[in-house]
């Protein structure tokens, strides 16, 4: 089941941040200390941050915030899919989901991919990679 993050943060963020930390990813503990700093929200025009619930327990994260190169564009963030449910297609659905979401708000979509199955992923979901910027691809909406 995929349905939007919001006040409070679901409690199981911190053992999804935790399973994150342990393969070399600190971007999803990153979500819990922004949120109670109120650095981010999710909550800016366009932005969007939902979860995937497998009977109850959040297995994967991903959001929606404005570009910070372009006011008109929104980035694809605090991306992460739990290791064991990977290759399922829960990070297809998620993406899809925030795409979707996207749509009415942004022609343009960006993501900064950190790893080699991150850019797969990515590639594989329509995006385009691009270099010398602050994102690593780029999706057209129009």
């Amino acid at each position: 089941m995929i349905a939007p993050l919001g006040n409070p943060l679901p409690g199981d963020i911190v053992v999804l941040a935790e399973t994150a930390r342990q393969e070399g990813y600190n971007h999803i503990l990153r979500i819990a200390e922004e949120w109670s700093a109120g650095i981010n929200r999710f909550e800016r025009r366009g932005e969007s941050l939902l979860g995937a619930h497998d009977q109850g327990r959040l297995i994967a994260v991903g959001g929606m915030t404005a570009e910070p190169s372009r006011g008109d564009w929104l980035r694809m963030r605090r991306f992460y899919v739990s290791r064991q449910y990977r290759g399922r297609g829960i990070g297809r659905c998620l993406a899809e989901h925030l795409l979707e979401h996207a749509r009415s708000f942004t022609p343009v979509v960006t993501v900064h991919a950190g790893s080699d199955d991150a850019i797969s992923f990515w590639q594989a979901m329509g995006f385009q990679a691009l270099t010398g910027e602050s994102y690593t691809h780029i999706l057209s909406l129009a």
